[in-house]
């Protein structure tokens, strides 16, 4: 069994999730970002973030219920630590992600940590996404308009 090494392994990732506000949980309105970070083992963090565990034992971020995609960044030179820190502060400058709480006080659009357990309490009482009827609604509307908009025009 091969393990992942090299440099393809480390470097700097980026977490695109849902927004919990979403209207209709469209594409552009209805992911954001929401972590950026840099890492020597880029496929051991995600877990910490996504699923929990790691060395100490973490519990999965609180924003891990929505839905995260997690994308590697471009990183030069990733074994050198100085160029992950430099280039995790030029994507958290350059995608505003909410979650992050080092390097990001100054985006008027950040969750802190104890709001983000909030969300998630509130998410969990719930018992399902709030945002996912009227998404299911929109969507069928849409189709429900497509097709009788196809049916009028062969008709």
């Amino acid at each position: 069994m091969s393990k992942t090494r090299g440099w393809r392994n480390c470097g700097c990732y980026g977490i695109r999730a849902r927004k919990p506000s979403a209207p209709f949980g469209l594409p552009f309105v209805g992911r954001h970002w929401a972590y950026v970070g840099e890492s020597s083992s880029r496929r051991h963090r995600d877990a910490q973030h996504l699923v929990g565990g790691g060395a100490y034992s973490v519990k999965p971020k609180d924003w891990a219920d929505l839905d995260p995609k997690v994308y590697p960044l471009p990183c030069p030179f990733p074994h050198w630590r100085w160029t992950r820190k430099a280039m995790e502060k030029f994507y958290i400058a350059l995608f505003w992600p909410v979650y992050n709480v080092q390097y990001n006080r100054w985006n008027p659009r950040r969750i802190t940590p104890v709001q983000a357990k909030r969300q998630r309490y509130a998410r969990d009482m719930v018992g399902r996404r709030a945002s996912a009827v009227p998404r299911m609604m929109f969507r069928a509307a849409l189709l429900a308009a497509f097709l009788l908009a196809v049916y009028l025009y062969t008709k």
